[in-house]
């Protein structure tokens, strides 16, 4: 059984979700489909680095956000999210969970919110992870 009930989990996916979706390489992607070079005026430039920075700052309020959510964990709590991470990824498989509790344990650190973070496809490896231990129930 997993230690971190699954709203808790549910909750962290959708903020990941969130982020993911204001992720500055997102931000430029979209910013190049939608503006060719040689259609750029001063107005133009003004506006978009207007919505650039807007971006810039909701991307940084949904990771602050996220960050927060998974520090307020317990540490019994981000162990077991770390190790669902590992599972959804495939480091682990579901019948290795304790000792992917147990390696989740030793790495622990100050910067496990990060770490998580980091992990460009978090949302989609919870999801699978908790899709693989719901069959282990």
């Amino acid at each position: 059984m997993i230690p971190i009930r699954h709203e808790k989990i549910e909750f962290i996916i959708s903020m990941a979700r969130e982020y993911r979706e204001g992720s500055p390489a997102m931000v430029s992607e979209e910013l190049s489909e939608t503006h060719s070079s040689d259609s750029y005026t001063e107005h133009n430039l003004a506006e978009i680095v207007e919505h650039t920075h807007s971006e810039e700052h909701a991307m940084d309020s949904a990771y602050n956000d996220l960050k927060g959510a998974i520090e307020t964990l317990n540490e019994e709590e981000r162990h077991a999210l770390v190790a669902l991470m590992w599972t959804g990824r495939g480091t682990y498989n579901p019948d290795e969970f304790e000792k992917a509790m147990n390696d989740a344990r030793s790495a622990d650190n100050d910067h496990t919110a990060e770490y998580l973070i980091d992990t460009p496809l978090l949302p989609d490896y919870l999801e699978d992870g908790l899709i693989q231990m719901s069959g282990d129930d």
